[in-house]
């Protein structure tokens, strides 16, 4: 099995040859927040305020024949995110935030069988860096 990297003890990235859970797309963003002062007859100045959260997107690709329950999964996702789960994101064995937690989701059922049971989803996930 290869580790991938965690969100917490939430979610593990992992492939192996029963299970494959892991992410493609994978984009950090940082920023700085600033202020703009306007000043008449001159141009605006910035003023430096510090750094600002960053935010996390990945998509995540489900699919009941790599071992994954994709509904279970979707279930376990929305929970977390409604209840405010915060718990650090590690990919490669660094940490891209201490804490982070689940802000955004959406998903798209992409192959769903004859009596409902979805085979395949895409979730769109998006995480805040918590402080």
């Amino acid at each position: 099995m290869a580790k991938i990297g965690n969100w917490g003890s939430y979610i593990r990235f992992q492939t192996s040859d029963s299970r494959i859970l892991n992410f493609d797309g994978f984009k950090r963003k940082s920023s700085v927040r600033v202020s703009k002062h306007n000043l008449i007859g001159k141009m605006p100045r910035l003023e430096f305020l510090g750094p600002d959260l960053q935010t996390v997107t990945f998509r995540m690709e489900l699919n009941a024949l790599n071992g994954v329950r994709p509904r279970k999964q979707e279930e376990k996702l929305l929970k977390w995110m409604n209840e405010g789960c915060v718990a650090p994101l590690v990919i490669g064995g660094k940490k891209i935030c201490g804490q982070a937690m689940i802000t955004a989701m959406s998903d798209a059922y992409n192959i769903v069988l004859k009596k409902g049971q979805v085979l395949s989803m895409t979730i769109d996930v998006t995480m805040t860096e918590y402080n």
